[in-house]
């Protein structure tokens, strides 16, 4: 979750930037309410120093962050949030004896402490739409890597995957995610994934070996390279059918790699037609690796 953590300091490094922009608003509901007069009997930086003294009481009495942060149990968070309210009071003090630039530097003082504090207790919303967003996209994942497999001949792929297992652990990642916990549904899924893309190399392997020991005829061979590459184009149009949100910027690309090897294809058929068939394995085997880029940008692993 380390990405996750980054972008979560992003996050809460622009609400405070936002809390200073709103700070500059008038007419906030004020916690202040005995400061609160006429704008045209206040001078400018009054003003502006009221306003961001309610605003800044209302974050530390009122909103849901500051609540999380207090029912964390992190102790120095709550001792930093603590602070923060300590300058909050000070702000009010020298608020009260008209010294608004004192005021001010404490409000400032204030609102880093809150940043700060807020930035060490996980925002638990944020972090489920984060984990929610992560399972979609292992979850869709998965299932390419599963349907690919699925694909692949019988006698290629005996034994290298306990598809049970797999299947088990999807199921529970779903029942988890159905619950509401997808952080939680990650770990069975994480596991289904690595066994899926251990198979696929596994049987690449045994595919390798099959490939050099079974042929009799350069016949055979072109069936076998043909075969590939249907169950291929199976599992792109899969890809391009799913239209991903992780996918949908690459998906040009994916129908150029596609449209290539169709071309290579046709070319191929022509050439077995002639009798130049060795030609046409090679041209199906262009194919077919045309076909693992665009299954590769797709989120397969080959």
């Amino acid at each position: 979750m380390s990405n996750y953590f980054s972008k979560y300091n992003k996050i809460e490094f622009g609400i405070c930037l936002l809390i200073l922009c709103l700070s500059l608003q008038t007419g906030f509901s004020t916690l202040y309410a005995g400061e609160n007069i006429d704008s045209d009997e206040l001078d400018k930086e009054k003003n502006a120093t009221l306003n961001k003294l309610n605003l800044l009481g209302y974050i530390l009495t009122k909103s849901k962050r500051t609540k999380e942060v207090q029912a964390s149990g992190n102790a120095e968070a709550i001792s930093i949030l603590g602070m923060a309210f300590q300058h909050y009071n000070e702000a009010k003090i020298f608020m009260g004896k008209k010294d608004y630039k004192k005021s001010d530097a404490e409000i400032q003082k204030s609102l880093q402490r809150i940043s700060v504090s807020f930035r060490m207790v996980v925002d638990k919303e944020r972090e489920a739409e984060i984990s929610g967003e992560q399972y979609k996209l292992l979850y869709s994942r998965v299932k390419n890597f599963n349907d690919l497999f699925n694909q692949l001949p019988a006698d290629k792929v005996k034994g290298i995957l306990d598809s049970e297992q797999v299947n088990l652990l999807i199921k529970k990642a779903e029942s988890l995610y159905a619950t509401g916990d997808s952080k939680m549904a990650l770990e069975p899924l994480e596991k289904a994934a690595d066994m899926l893309e251990q198979a696929l190399s596994d049987a690449r392997k045994n595919e390798t070996v099959v490939y050099s020991l079974d042929f009799s005829t350069p016949e055979d061979e072109y069936d076998y390279e043909l075969e590939r590459n249907d169950n291929y184009t199976l599992l792109a149009n899969m890809i391009l059918d799913n239209n991903s949100v992780e996918n949908r910027k690459k998906l040009p690309l994916i129908r150029m790699l596609m449209n290539k090897n169709e071309e290579l294809v046709v070319e191929a058929e022509k050439q077995f037609v002639d009798g130049k068939i060795k030609t046409a394995i090679t041209l199906l085997e262009k194919g077919n690796k045309t076909l693992v880029r665009a299954l590769r940008l797709g989120g397969l692993t080959l």
